[in-house]
């Protein structure tokens, strides 16, 4: 007899895990932050596959209607810590308060969410760490559905497990997806790209129930003192809410271009600059306006892109925006393979007239006929 046949393989087939959807939410200073909104509308969507509940944790001080606003936008039930010590994200106290409420939870959730963002990405790992679980971050798909693990390579796990969280990313360089599994151990846990996530539309007439929580701290979660917060301010209106963005890439030639750029952005109205990586790392212009795999995620229902090239890691960032307009001299352009006009020609020469012809419309002239272009 082998030293397999002497292994008895466990029978999982009846593993279902009966925890329920977990957001956790993220605020700054009373105001709720556009990534808690998608993750709710995600969470929905995994709960009702579940048929299970779709909880969300807020924590923070003077919340206000913060915990009313995130049933309205799905959540069935809302738990609440507030203390001063949580008015600032600091990593301990908080990681205390989300431990404790898992914590005290009859059975672990099934799935926890948080967002990819400064704040999510510190915080996710503490917890899986502490619970020993996966994580996957910076997904921009998620999904439920049955795995069955044939590995031989650790027999205990082999066998079917239904209602697994499939957490969906970009592989290297984004020309693949990868779908990452870990069912061996609730909650399965995820953080999410903002702005890939579509948030449900606000009910006022949800139903749903509020329970705050007693915070208690222990003396090891004070070692870290902010003695500061010093916090950007951002001229005009942000990149991820934007109705209209203006990329600039390489081809303008110069930072000079990105002038050219903001002068078509005055002509719309809630707009924004967006940049490629290539001109954020030359300098050419600050990183918070650069849009792709390792800036933001945006959804705008105009996205022009001038002399961006349309590579995977940039396409990723705005590929889901409402109408693409492309502008760039290389006819061959990747990017106009997925936009949904293009222009070919010079950057300098097209803009102006852009702009031109948006002065017209905007003064009552209607628009004029364009001499010599093609």
């Amino acid at each position: 007899m082998t030293e397999e046949n002497l292994i008895e393989t466990p029978d999982v087939s009846s593993f279902c895990p009966k925890g329920d959807v977990l957001v956790i939410a993220e605020q700054i200073l009373g105001e709720l932050q556009p990534v808690t909104l998608e993750l709710l509308g995600a969470g929905r969507i995994l709960a009702d596959k579940m048929e299970k509940n779709l909880k969300c944790l807020v924590i923070g001080h003077n919340l206000g209607d913060i915990p009313q606003k995130l049933i309205e936008y799905g959540a069935d039930e809302v738990y609440v810590a507030q203390d001063e010590q949580l008015a600032n994200y600091r990593t301990l106290p908080y990681r205390r308060v989300v431990v404790d409420f898992l914590e005290s939870l009859p059975e672990p959730p099934h799935t926890c969410l948080l967002g990819s963002t400064t704040t999510g990405r510190d915080l996710a790992p503490r917890i899986a760490a502490h619970f020993d679980t996966g994580l996957t971050a910076d997904c921009t798909e998620l999904d439920i559905g049955p795995y069955e693990h044939k590995s031989k390579v650790d027999p205990t796990k082999i066998g079917l497990y239904p209602n697994c969280l499939y957490a969906i990313r970009p592989s290297f360089g984004e020309s693949l997806k990868a779908r990452i599994l870990g069912p061996w151990k609730n909650p399965q846990m995820a953080t999410t790209r903002p702005g890939v996530m579509i948030p449900l539309k606000p009910d006022s007439k949800r139903k749903g129930t509020i329970t705050e929580l007693k915070v208690t701290f222990q003396p090891d979660d004070y070692r870290l003192i902010v003695a500061d917060t010093v916090r950007e301010i951002s001229k005009g209106v942000k990149l991820t809410e934007a109705d209209v963005i203006i990329g600039g890439g390489y081809g303008l030639g110069s930072a000079d271009g990105f002038d050219l750029l903001k002068e078509l952005a005055s002509k719309f109205e809630n707009s924004a600059i967006g940049a490629s990586r290539k001109v954020v790392d030359l300098g050419w212009i600050p990183y918070q306006h650069q849009v792709g795999q390792t800036g933001k995620t945006v959804r705008p229902k105009l996205y022009i892109a001038c002399g961006i090239s349309g590579a995977i890691q940039h396409r990723v960032g705005m590929s889901k925006s409402g109408l693409i307009i492309a502008i760039n001299k290389d006819a061959d352009s990747p990017i106009f393979k997925f936009a949904h006009h293009g222009i070919v020609g010079d950057i300098y020469q097209i803009i102006p007239e852009m702009i031109k012809q948006f002065e017209a419309v905007q003064s009552g002239q209607g628009v004029k006929e364009v001499v010599g272009s093609h």
